[in-house]
């Protein structure tokens, strides 16, 4: 006799693409992809979309260059974008693991886009509770994470792909 099955979400987490190094404006949450930077955006949402990824939500930092990586994965997903501020550049992992369980918990596939070395702290507390293991995420770079349920050392890691990989799956 089998089990109950458990139910995973998985939990997708981009670094946004080479960006501009000063805005118009000077202002850091400014700063715009640079065309390099759109160009390896496009080809990993293609390698994306050719693995057959999906996702119910793309969660993305409100800074210029997350919200354009997110907007050309969403485009080339058809996926519903949102900004999500704790993921801003500087956030806080508690801020964004408490908004995270404030979400409806139907999804099953969630993208989140933003900054270093954030995200590479968020990963490490999703995988192992703690902020110590060693992980740095390219810009552009996508890690796919199973996770029981949205919370510190509660995931699996699937994958953690560099962004030249992606392109050369495009």
């Amino acid at each position: 006799m089998l089990g109950p099955a458990i139910l995973t979400m998985d939990l997708y987490i981009m670094r946004h693409g080479i960006a501009e190094d000063q805005s118009h404006s000077g202002a850091d949450r400014d700063r715009a992809l640079t065309s390099e930077g759109i160009e390896k955006t496009k080809a990993s949402a293609e390698a994306l979309k050719n693995l057959g990824v999906e996702f119910n939500l793309i969660l993305t930092s409100p800074y210029t260059r997350a919200l354009e990586t997110a907007r050309i994965v969403s485009k080339a997903l058809d996926c519903e974008l949102k900004e999500f501020a704790p993921l801003a550049a500087g956030g806080n992992p508690d801020r964004v693991f408490q908004a995270l369980t404030d979400l409806d918990s139907k999804f099953e596939s969630l993208l989140l886009v933003g900054h270093e070395p954030d995200l590479s702290r968020l990963i490490s507390i999703f995988l192992s509770g703690s902020e110590d293991l060693s992980l740095t995420m390219k810009k552009g770079g996508f890690c796919r994470l199973s996770c029981l349920k949205l919370a510190p050392g509660q995931a699996r890691l699937e994958w953690l792909l560099a962004p030249k990989h992606l392109v050369k799956m495009a």
